[in-house]
């Protein structure tokens, strides 16, 4: 998986081992060595030879190449890839003191996967306003 496995790389002398601030210096060059490829928003961690990649990037395409591009460095030996891809809330849509957009909010009621959380609309026992209105009626006529 790691850039010392297999490849064009010699074996390296006993005991030897690229210290984590190299490796991490590594990928960051090679990451800045392709300026089609933002990673702006992008963090690298090195641990133990396991590099964690953290973030977001706004495209999935940029998130692969970069934990490609992390894997072929020389002493990694893993590579954890938690980078998210970006999403930018579509024109003319507010968040909503509940969180949701009004397109989440339609979605969410309509498949009833959000019940209890869009703002108490959909929480379980709820009647309403018709239905208030219909049972003090009722009580009113007797």
């Amino acid at each position: 998986m790691g850039g010392d496995v297999g490849g064009s790389r010699g074996r390296p002398p006993k005991g030897y081992k690229r210290s984590d601030e190299r490796i991490r210096e590594d990928i960051c060059d090679h990451i800045s060595d392709h300026p089609d490829l933002d990673a702006s928003d992008v963090e690298v961690k090195v641990q133990n030879g396991e590099v964690v990649l953290t973030g977001t990037v706004r495209e999935r395409r940029f998130k692969h190449q970069l934990e490609m591009l992390a894997e072929r460095i020389s002493g990694v030996t893993d590579v954890r890839n938690e980078i998210r891809l970006y999403r930018e809330q579509q024109q003319g849509e507010a968040k909503t003191s509940s969180g949701l957009s009004s397109s989440e909010r339609s979605t969410a009621g309509s498949t009833g996967a959000a019940a209890g959380t869009s703002g108490g609309a959909a929480s379980i026992g709820a009647t309403s306003t018709s239905e208030t209105k219909n049972n003090e009626s009722r009580r009113n006529a007797s």
